[in-house]
């Protein structure tokens, strides 16, 4: 792959059908000279409002038939090689793309109130913004829709002590001369920002000097150089309308007191800075058909996946199981995890309160942390949720595990008492145990199979036999099932979606996960 001219790059020419900028030579879109000092002002970049408005925007892209190639310029391209988070969404993507988009969006009675086929959606989100206070004295025919474009991005690179981040956002440019006009005026509106025109892009951030540190970054290398970002992004396939990017221990390490509070869960998933090889993080917000799907995939991390047993047991589940998750190798999962779990406790907690907290659970439960839990936990495990049963009669919660049932019987006899129910309802069939607030859902739990065979189920779980981690929630039967208790207004419109799935898969040093969200 050829490497892209250098957007930065002063001797590169404009392109002759570009306006000439009205500002003068070496002036910032806030008005101001660059050896001016630049106001104080606690916003980071011209808000997300601005943002928003591109993230949204188009032109009236959602009824673009015409112009359904994609291509153009990538904001990549003019963020450095040191971004370590990047999220970019793109309103001019594949063709398929959008149309799955615009079906998706017609489904909904109030979007299809609020935004016709021929909106320019960039107006549609000016106008919230403005009604709610921000972009004072800004008029968006005159000083947005001639320059913004279909792209907008974030991302954030180290300072220069290696710390203290620095955010810019960048805004897609179709019309430079109109940009440079119409950003101080946006500046001055939403009370923050420093922005310069560069290329097809409006690059934008809090202070003059942190402008001047990027644009400095971005003239030795571009993050659509990085092999790394170009890899990871390779492996998403279809990068659909957003897509998100991050160099995870990078990001760990800039955010020292998240990653010191948890740091036995970080490392415990190739996340800490601790680790080697901690791992980047590739995300997509896309569309398949009529459903969205938010897909991830996971690079050189330390992925602790153990065991040789999938999440497939889901699909065996009762039929009419509202919600679920699965677990594959849980109670191997948990002993490889324990000791980074241990020390994390120990740490926020103190290792006192952990000794003493452990040695009166296993006194009141009479088993041994953490081997009889590891054991009960069994190599399948799932949790159901199958609603309320006729009229209210029921919590139908429950377990179901391939574990221990001797250790079974001991937890279920303790909560059952604290709960002062004398007990759990615990059924066995096979090498299969279930644990239920009622005796009815046990036994569901070990006989009733099929969830695997409705059609909300196989959309929103492509290959759970494959997966670590499965989840499902029946969207549509939630509604049908807790009708009364949920308002009309949110019924309208969830009505619409059908379910929600989820799953996670991977060896060694990645994994892959995917968010379905299906629609009518």
């Amino acid at each position: 792959m050829s490497t892209p001219s250098n957007p930065f790059d002063p001797a590169q020419p404009e392109p002759p059908t570009q306006p000439q900028s009205p500002l003068p030579e070496g002036a910032l879109a806030d008005g101001q000279p660059e050896t001016a000092k630049p106001k104080g002002r606690k916003t980071a970049i011209i808000t997300g409002a601005v943002a928003a408005v591109a993230l949204l925007g188009g032109g009236g892209a959602i009824a673009a038939y015409s112009a359904l190639s994609g291509g153009g310029a990538q904001p990549e391209s003019v963020f450095p090689s040191t971004t370590f988070a990047f999220g970019k969404v793109d309103l001019d993507p594949s063709a398929g793309q959008k149309i799955d988009a615009i079906r998706f969006i017609r489904k909904f009675p109030d979007a299809q109130a609020k935004v016709k086929e021929d909106s320019d959606l960039r107006k549609v989100v000016f106008d919230a913004i403005k009604d709610a206070g921000g972009l004072k004295d800004v008029d968006y025919a005159k000083d947005v829709e001639p320059w913004l474009g279909e792209r907008a991005a974030f991302g954030a690179i180290p300072g220069a002590n290696g710390q203290d981040p620095i955010p810019v956002v960048a805004l897609a440019v179709k019309d430079k001369g109109e940009a440079e006009k119409s950003l101080p005026k946006l500046a001055k509106s939403m009370d923050g920002g420093q922005c310069r025109v560069v290329e097809d892009f409006a690059l934008c951030a809090e202070k003059k000097e942190q402008l001047d540190a990027f644009v400095s970054a971005t003239q030795k290398a571009t993050l659509a150089d990085s092999e790394n970002f170009k890899t990871d992004l390779g492996d998403l396939g279809e990068t659909g309308i957003v897509t998100a990017w991050s160099d995870t221990a990078k990001a760990a390490e800039l955010l020292g007191s998240v990653q010191k509070s948890v740091p036995g869960m970080l490392n415990q998933f190739g996340l800490g800075a601790n680790g080697t090889n901690s791992g980047r993080t590739a995300m997509a917000l896309r569309f398949d058909g009529p459903n969205l799907e938010l897909a991830g995939r996971v690079n050189d991390a330390k992925v602790s996946f153990v065991g040789s047993a999938n999440a497939g047991s889901i699909a065996e589940l009762p039929k009419g199981t509202l919600a679920a998750v699965t677990v594959a190798n849980a109670g191997e999962q948990l002993k490889t995890a324990w000791p980074q779990l241990e020390s994390m406790i120990k740490e926020t907690a103190g290792e006192q309160q952990f000794t003493d907290g452990v040695a009166q659970a296993e006194q009141e439960l009479g088993i041994s942390i953490p081997d009889d839990v590891v054991k009960a936990l069994g190599s399948k495990f799932s949790i159901a949720f199958g609603g309320m049963g006729a009229d209210n009669s029921e919590i139908k919660v429950g377990l179901v595990t391939d574990g221990d049932k001797a250790v079974l019987q001991k937890l279920s006899d303790a909560a059952g008492q604290g709960m002062g129910a004398g007990g759990l309802t615990l059924k066995g069939a096979d090498k299969d145990t279930a644990v239920a607030l009622s005796d009815n859902w046990a036994s569901e739990l070990t006989s009733n199979h099929g969830l695997g065979d409705s059609k909300g189920f196989k959309d929103a779980l492509k290959d759970p036999g494959n997966s670590r981690v499965a989840a499902y929630v029946d969207i549509a039967g939630v509604l049908a099932a807790f009708k009364d208790e949920i308002p009309a207004e949110v019924s309208k419109n969830l009505g619409q979606f059908s379910s929600l799935g989820m799953t996670v898969s991977g060896e060694g040093k990645s994994a892959d996960f995917a968010l379905r969200l299906t629609t009518k």
